[in-house]
């Protein structure tokens, strides 16, 4: 029997997001109808209350414990689904535009954008706590070698110069460098000159009484990857 009973305990799922329990709180309960209530009046009014609608969802899904199970709702996804009819991830993006951006802004930039200039801020400062410290009106992102107003980009281009923010950068003349120190190291080399630009690199000054030590060096030397 006590063997039966291990093997019975062993089988037994682990409990899942789905088994998410609330006990039974007025305040709680209190607190998820008054949500509720946001969010259909919300509804009703369509794209001008976008902000109190997904401000509403963004409480109901970060309250500790999360208030949607009162609702009915297992997990964030059957919230989503159910109650706003929106996919996950829409409504993650529309939730952090909601909690980071105004009306005014939305109406401005679009949430699209304003989640990509999102995405760049926390790429660059790291998680986002509270409002944003600057108004997306100042916001410049760089682009073509330069700072170009947030407005003036499209999500795309924002989501480019995100990327760029983990891309290790190759120094503008890191092929140049490393022919020159393969060279200072050979005192019939040290007149040489190197010079690189566009994606070609010339020298210049190389000794007849060198040439076959200068190609030697030259082709030993390894050079960093070409962008």
């Amino acid at each position: 029997m006590a063997a039966k009973k291990a093997r019975t305990n062993k089988l037994r799922p682990k409990p899942t997001a789905k088994d998410v329990k609330v006990p039974a709180n007025r305040a709680l309960e209190s607190a998820w109808d008054t949500l509720a209530a946001r969010i259909r009046d919300a509804e009703t009014r369509g794209a001008e209350a976008f902000d109190e609608l997904w401000e509403a969802a963004g409480e109901a899904v970060e309250h500790e414990p999360p208030l949607y199970v009162l609702g009915g709702y297992k997990t964030p996804k059957e919230f989503y689904t159910k109650l706003l009819h929106t996919d996950p991830r829409t409504a993650a993006r529309n939730i952090r535009v909601a909690k980071y951006a105004s009306p005014l802004d939305e109406e401005t930039y679009g949430t699209t954008s304003l989640d990509a200039a999102l995405g760049y801020l926390e790429a660059k400062h790291g998680a986002l706590n509270g409002r944003l410290p600057v108004a997306f009106g100042a916001l410049k992102i760089p682009q073509g070698g330069k700072l170009v107003p947030f407005a003036q980009l499209t999500a795309a281009e924002i989501a480019q110069a995100t990327r760029a923010l983990h891309t290790p950068k190759t120094p503008a003349h890191a092929a140049r460098a490393a022919y020159e120190k393969a060279l200072a190291k050979h005192p019939a080399l040290a007149g040489v000159r190197v010079a690189e630009q566009a994606g070609r690199v010339t020298f210049s000054r190389v000794p007849l009484a060198s040439v076959a030590l200068f190609a030697g060096v030259i082709a030993k030397v390894k050079l960093p990857a070409v962008e």
